[in-house]
């Protein structure tokens, strides 16, 4: 497992790591202050199965419109209402979404990154919001 992963300036929004590096990050984060969150691969198979989980799993507030650009949005903003500006996701048994279907896999890294980038600007780079896949 890469160390740096957590306390370096400018590490990785996204990663890939076994399920044994996933469980020592989590507690290194745990640690560090993060809040972490799981979700689980076998859940997301389909869109509207993933953006459910996420939306349950993650404790989003409201009326979540279940799209991309508010997953982005509700992503990128987990820091404000979790009242915590280090967020850790782990997604576990990330390959399930990857066999079951590799464009929604493709589309929600893609979504992932997109709300690291659009939290880090949001708050001058405060907020510190990563993504693990845990294979």
């Amino acid at each position: 497992m890469d160390e740096t992963f957590l306390k370096d300036p400018f590490p990785p929004d996204i990663a890939e790591l076994s399920a044994a590096e996933a469980v020592a990050l989590s507690a290194a984060a745990r640690r560090d202050g993060f809040a972490v969150f799981e979700l689980d691969g076998a859940a997301m198979k389909t869109k509207p199965d993933l953006m459910e989980h996420c939306a349950l799993a993650l404790c989003f507030p409201g009326d979540f419109g279940k799209n991309w650009d508010a997953m982005v949005d509700y992503l990128g903003d987990m820091a404000t209402f979790h009242k915590n500006n280090h967020i850790l996701v782990l997604i576990r048994s990330s390959a399930e979404i990857a066999g079951a279907d590799p464009a929604l896999y493709g589309a929600l890294r893609d979504v992932c990154g997109l709300a690291c980038d659009n939290a880090r600007q949001w708050s001058k780079s405060a907020v510190t919001l990563k993504f693990v896949f845990v294979r």
